[in-house]
This record gives C-alpha cells, structure tokens and sequence, in this order.
C-alpha cells in the first residue's frame, strides 16, 4: 500500500539539494577546464526521490492529470533503471550530461530528455503549491492553476495540450481539499506552511540550477 503524501519529506529532500553544493574534480565524467563552464550541480539519485512524493501530489489533483502522473511516472521509472545500470555515469545531473553526449539527443532512453520535462513540470508545481496555499477560500483555484499553469509550463506544450489544461483546471479538487491532503495527519497548519515555504523557496533554487546546466550543455531544444 503506497505511503500517504508528505510535504514534510518533499521540504527536507528539497533543501538537502538545494544546500548540498556538489563540485566536481575533472575525471572522464566531467571533463571541464575552466570553473566557469562548471556550474553547481544536482544529484541526480535525490531528485527522483522528490519526485516520488510529487507524483502523489500531481495525483491528488485528480482524474484528469491522471496522464501527467503517468508520464512522470515513467521518467522516474527510466532514471532509477538508468541510475542502476549505470551509479557513477547518473549520480549527478552533470555526470549523466556527460555520459550521454555520445547518445543520440532524441533517443527515448535519454535521461537528458527526462530531467529536462521535469525540471520543467518542477517551476510549475512550486508556483501552484505556493499560490494555492497563500490563496484564501473564496479565490478560485482553477483560475490560480491556470495563471501558473500559463507563466510556466503552457511556453513548452503544443496547442492541444493547453486547450486541454483549460478544461482540466475545472475539476480540481477544492482549496480545503488540497489542504487537507498536503496536511494529512498533521494539524498544525503554521507547521504545513513552513514546509511548503521550504519546498518552494528550495525548489527554485534547484530549478534554476538544473536551468544553468542544460543552459551550458546547450540542452534546452532537445526536446
């Protein structure tokens, strides 16, 4: 039986990526010369792990985001084996750029590929987590989904998928509801607030640090 959600992980895995400034030695995996085209890195293994409780979170929302949890899914899926298969070329997102500069960028195998969805799918969760926390009853959470939904993910999807985004912010569950889910057994809700100020706060950090790799590996456009 899968483990309720729990903000209070997501906030602690977060921070811990976050404060825990990886540099790499040059090595095969990471043979940089200059400082200045090695930026802060991300472990990759921790990552995914965080992700593991956001799917629950992205599950949460309902019937309709029943795809995106999938399509998550599978991409933690593909970094575990990717992971397993090879520890040392994907312990960091930067090992992982590395060992897979021979590969063909479009391969469906591509870890790359994967990290960059959802690092992308990450800026989203945060801002809405943050809106709809600070949001009060009255305000409409189909309307602060969409304007998170608009000023992040909607530059990276086709037509159809945002037409889509439109009809599916309606069946979103009701403020108290996400609440009461991102709450659980826990009622101390100044407690709650903390822990999503950390995961938001923490969060973007780890964004923009993925962000800044892929924006020296030029990796943006490969999917």
């Amino acid at each position: 039986m899968e483990k309720p959600f729990c903000i209070k992980l997501v906030a602690t895995q977060m921070k811990k990526l976050s404060e825990d400034v990886i540099i790499l030695s040059n090595n095969e995996n990471s043979p940089i010369e200059s400082p200045e085209e090695h930026p802060e890195d991300v472990e990759l293994l921790t990552f995914v792990e965080v992700y593991e409780e956001l799917c629950k979170f992205i599950k949460m929302l309902g019937k309709i985001f029943e795809f995106v949890e999938k399509d998550v899914r599978e991409k933690i899926d593909l970094l575990r084996e990717l992971h397993s298969s090879n520890p040392d070329g994907y312990k960091t997102i930067i090992t992982m750029v590395y060992s897979e500069k021979s590969m063909d960028k479009k391969e469906k195998e591509s870890g790359a590929i994967a990290i960059l969805h959802l690092n992308r799918a990450l800026e989203f969760i945060v801002e809405f987590m943050y809106a709809a926390v600070a949001a009060s009853n009255e305000d409409s959470i189909p309307k602060i989904c969409k304007e998170c939904y608009d000023g992040t993910l909607a530059k990276h999807h086709p037509w159809i998928i945002r037409t889509a985004v439109k009809v599916a912010v309606y069946t979103l569950p009701s403020r108290d509801k996400m609440l009461e889910y991102i709450r659980g057994d826990h009622p101390d809700e100044s407690l709650i607030r903390g822990h999503i100020d950390d995961v938001v706060s923490h969060g973007k950090l780890v964004h923009a640090r993925i962000n800044t790799i892929y924006t020296v590996h030029e990796l943006h456009k490969i999917a």
